[in-house]
């Protein structure tokens, strides 16, 4: 059995990209045939694919299932695109092109209703002792570097006051109508309720831990009123010991005994540090016997350790593009990368810049 990639022996024709990740984009498929074209809307990009006999990108959350049908029935290769998770320094929603994307032919990451080509790897795929090495030290870059997706924190944490002698679990909120929990399927929360998912959540971690010190991060889209997902004054008083919505999320988890969460990218974050995390959904890195799982995914099961499941996810799923000279990279490349232009340019007030970008372009529907 093997993944099928014939999408990269077509040109691309693209729809759904934001201008400022064009550049990148060009980067990181360089090894496509032809130079990519970018469509304004879907039926020129779909007129486009059949004369050129091209491979169809699209943005995945800005596809509907009738266009997926129109591309199958056309006979056309769909690519799905989405950020990778070692992304930029500053938010894509502040138009801060993307030093790493995905491009998957089957389905995207982050939506376990379908099989996606990251699902495929973990599930088929060998990884050599060389590579298990490179994802091994990948990992150790990472964490050195404390390099994370959007790289907006201070990597500074205030002195919290936590207790010695309980369990420190943190609950890292989530958008309540984001893609990746509207895909997703707990065997652990109700979503059928139509509930708040984070209240969900954290009403279960209090339940199954009546004794641990919970701390939750509420997620920077929801708490700057971006996004969907608030919970009242009195749910956190009620659920939490401790809201931290400015702090550092890898901060957090180097404070945390434990991290529970729905699919959040947290979990994979802190499996990187080797906290233990306890997975309610079906996010990419669960059902590999790595987290503790309350949701199974009869398609997966495969046992994957920690170097493998770092080696197929950061260095074979995505692209990386070097934005300085504006061609493809590598992964360890962009961390250093990454970690160098956080340095330089302050990260603290990047953030609160980029989220200022960001409301005004979310309040503008850019």
């Amino acid at each position: 059995m093997t993944l099928d990639l014939s999408w990269q022996t077509r040109p691309a024709v693209i729809f759904g990209l934001m201008r400022w990740n064009r550049n990148a984009v060009r980067a990181m498929l360089s090894d496509l045939p032809g130079e990519p074209i970018f469509a304004r809307s879907f039926a020129v990009a779909l007129r486009q694919a059949k004369d050129r006999h091209a491979s169809l990108f699209a943005w995945a959350s800005r596809l509907d299932q009738a266009q997926h049908q129109a591309c199958h029935a056309a006979g056309i290769p769909l690519v799905l695109i989405e950020d990778g998770f070692i992304r930029s320094v500053g938010l894509g929603a502040a138009f801060v092109p993307a030093a790493s994307l995905i491009f998957d032919g089957q389905g995207i990451y982050y939506d376990p209703s379908r099989p996606s080509d990251l699902e495929w790897m973990l599930k088929h795929q060998d990884v050599t002792p060389e590579e298990r090495e490179r994802g091994a030290e990948v990992r150790r870059l990472l964490v050195d570097a404390a390099v994370s997706k959007y790289n907006l924190g201070n990597q500074s944490s205030q002195m919290l006051d936590l207790p010695g002698d309980r369990e420190i679990i943190l609950v890292p909120g989530q958008v309540s109508d984001d893609a990746s929990i509207l895909t997703n399927r707990s065997q652990s929360l109700d979503f059928a309720t139509g509930s708040n998912p984070n209240r969900l959540l954290l009403e279960r971690v209090r339940q199954d831990n009546p004794d641990a010190f919970i701390l939750y991060k509420p997620h920077p889209d929801v708490q700057s009123g971006l996004r969907n997902g608030a919970l009242t004054a009195q749910q956190l008083a009620d659920l939490t010991d401790l809201v931290v919505p400015e702090e550092d999320i890898l901060s957090l988890i180097d404070l945390c005994d434990k991290v529970e969460t729905i699919s959040s990218l947290t979990g994979f974050e802190a499996l990187l540090r080797h906290k233990a995390v306890v997975v309610h959904g079906l996010p990419f890195y669960c059902g590999w016997e790595l987290t503790e799982d309350r949701t199974i995914c009869d398609r997966r099961g495969r046992k994957r350790d920690l170097d493998e499941l770092v080696f197929l996810t950061l260095c074979r799923y995505p692209r990386y593009a070097d934005l300085t000279i504006n061609g493809a990279a590598e992964c360890e490349a962009v961390i250093r990368s990454l970690a160098e232009a956080r340095k330089n340019k302050r990260s603290g007030l990047v953030g609160k810049l980029s989220l200022f970008v960001a409301q005004i372009a979310y309040r503008l529907n850019l």
